[in-house]
């Protein structure tokens, strides 16, 4: 199997792959310091550095994921995929993409629902994009949705970061032995990450969404 098929995590944090996990976890800390938005603000490229350890860590920084992805990235194609009778991976693409949507969903809306104070703050600063964009005071989900991801990028921290990138892992590597797409093809293990990723992303701004209209009151 080509080495080339999944991105080489254990490049990405400067480690060997036969680091231990304590080994993995320093280098990560010390690479999401040095790269970590805080410190580098408006810095395109710092952040998607931060977001490249983080997802590395989040699959080689656990052991089960680890383990996985080793025997994908190192591992036989022939031992993945289904043993009986063949069924429609995309079945099994379906049922992980509602879940990962509901993910998505309850991790925003969760953190908003925990954070009342950052969700009066987003609210007041959705209801001046409102205004600005219609020229009156409502709750346009749409507006709402559009402006997520820039909400997203001032608080989603590590944690949530890597949490994120952990559970696409896993939903990627479970596809992957289901034989939803062929390991060995760099082009489709990408296309198959991407749909989990943007699915992800869609149930994030439909938890921002949810979280705030819960709280939304006009301004009289």
């Amino acid at each position: 199997m080509s080495e080339r098929s999944l991105k080489d995590y254990y490049r990405v944090l400067g480690v060997e792959k036969d680091a231990a996990i304590l080994e993995i976890k320093a280098a990560f800390r010390r690479l999401a310091k040095e790269n970590h938005p805080d410190h580098h603000p408006g810095d395109k490229k710092a952040e998607a550095r931060f977001k490249e350890v983080s997802e590395a860590y989040g699959v080689i920084g656990d052991a089960a994921a680890k383990e996985d992805y080793d025997r994908i990235r190192f591992g036989g194609h022939g031992t993945f995929g289904p043993k009986e009778k063949p069924v429609n991976p995309e079945i099994y693409v379906s049922q992980i993409l509602e879940k990962l949507y509901e993910a998505g969903h309850g991790d925003i809306q969760g953190y908003l629902l925990n954070n009342i104070a950052k969700l009066r703050e987003e609210i007041e600063v959705v209801r001046r994009l409102t205004k600005e964009k219609i020229g009156y005071d409502a709750f346009k989900p749409q507006i709402v949705m559009d402006h997520a991801p820039e909400a997203f990028s001032g608080w989603i921290d590590e944690e949530m970061e890597v949490r994120r990138s952990k559970i696409i892992h896993v939903a990627l590597f479970n596809l992957l032995k289901q034989g939803a797409a062929d390991p060995k093809r760099e082009q489709d293990v990408d296309r198959l990450k991407r749909r989990l990723e943007n699915t992800w992303e869609e149930g994030q701004k439909a938890g921002y969404r949810d979280a705030l209209e819960l709280f939304y009151q006009r301004n009289k």
